[in-house]
């Protein structure tokens, strides 16, 4: 008979797993936004970004629960987006960086974007 895997050993391969996933989502949604919302206005920008990452999970991996936990901006241009998320084996939190160009200096300016990081913290990473 096999052993189960401990806590431990599921974690973290729950974190490999979310670690891939991270590199995929920022690939397809930046490709996604770029193509689907460029121009957009960047009061606009926040919500349909956390709209697209919401539902590129949904559709990637039925398995995990992934919900918006909390939006701030830095600079003019900047958000920065924290998930929580659930698998059968883990919670977990992940992050979203986005930089947008503004071409105006007000929010209601079309913006498009610059870079997209989605990154996940081993830190982060707990049995449910």
């Amino acid at each position: 008979m096999t052993d189960t895997p401990s806590g431990r050993v599921l974690v973290e391969k729950a974190f490999v797993y979310m670690t891939a996933l991270a590199k995929e989502c920022r690939k397809g949604v930046a490709t996604s936004f770029e193509q689907h919302h460029k121009g957009l206005s960047f009061d606009q920008v926040e919500t349909t970004l956390r709209k697209e990452i919401t539902s590129w999970f949904m559709e990637r991996d039925r398995n995990l629960k992934v919900q918006h936990e909390k939006s701030a901006t830095g600079r003019p241009g900047e958000i920065m987006m924290t998930y929580a998320g659930t698998s059968k084996d883990a919670r977990f939190k992940f992050h979203v960086d986005s930089v947008f160009t503004l071409a105006g200096s007000t929010l209601t300016s079309p913006s498009y974007m610059k870079s997209m990081n989605v990154y996940v913290d081993k830190r982060e990473f707990t049995k449910p």
